[in-house]
């Protein structure tokens, strides 16, 4: 009987050392085989939002009486100068076709020298009612070949993020080495920066307009005399959450 339990001991121990020397000898060999890579750094830093700087532009072609806007053209105008008002950075340039003064074509001449007070006169009343009366506008001319279509061309500058190239390079189940493959949260980034309105928000932050003087004493006075300090809250805004559960 004591030799048996001494047969079965010898027989567990050579097992479990079995055991331990397969699994050292897996260990080194998956070891062996495994490359080290650096972790990825976050994507605000792989995948940043770049802000340039584009030019918008908007055709005007007129006839031999000059500029006349359609109700298209007064449409397009309209929505032009609403982008302006909202995102441009300058002046307003004009800028009117010149032809080669060694032809002698006297009404084209003419049509020349007078679109850019006709572009002015079109777009100032815009202007006014947009709240840009003071708005510069700045005229120009560029060469055109003698007898071309050209048109009177009105531009601004705008800033706007740049596209975001997510196109994938590697495959996405390559993750040896237990890491996001290399442009993971590159589509959201794209996405974020196709939102943005106003790019000079990623520049530097809003100013802060002054303190509304007069409605302060209002909550300092109510402060001191114990009554609430917020405003009365309208009845379209409020809303029952028992009632829209019916």
């Amino acid at each position: 009987m004591q030799k048996q339990n001494n047969l079965c001991k010898k027989f567990s121990y050579l097992r479990c050392t079995t055991a331990v020397g397969l699994a050292v000898i897996a260990t080194l060999a998956v070891s062996g085989c495994t490359v080290y890579q650096p972790s990825f750094p976050p994507t605000v830093l792989r995948n940043k939002i770049t802000v340039t700087e584009s030019v918008e532009r908007l055709e005007l072609y007129g006839g031999q009486a000059g500029l006349n806007l359609s109700a298209r053209d007064e449409s397009a105008v309209v929505a032009f100068l609403s982008q302006y008002a909202s995102t441009g950075q300058g002046p307003l340039y004009v800028n009117v076709p010149s032809h080669d003064a060694n032809k002698q074509d006297t009404n084209k001449r003419n049509i020349n020298n007078s679109g850019a007070p006709q572009a002015h006169s079109i777009l100032q009343p815009y202007l006014a009612k947009m709240g840009l009366s003071d708005a510069k506008m700045q005229t120009g001319q560029y060469k055109v070949a003698e007898g071309a279509l050209a048109p009177v061309i009105v531009s601004y500058r705008r800033l706007i993020t740049a596209p975001i190239d997510c196109s994938q390079g590697s495959s996405l189940t390559h993750t040896s080495n237990n890491q996001a493959y290399g442009n993971f949260g590159c589509a959201q980034t794209a996405n974020l920066a196709a939102l943005i309105d106003n790019p000079k928000q990623l520049l530097a932050p809003y100013g802060f307009d002054n303190a509304y003087a007069a409605r302060r004493m209002t909550v300092i006075d109510k402060y001191n005399a114990g009554e609430v300090t917020a405003s009365d809250t309208p009845e379209t805004q409020e809303v029952s959450a028992t009632e829209g559960s019916r």
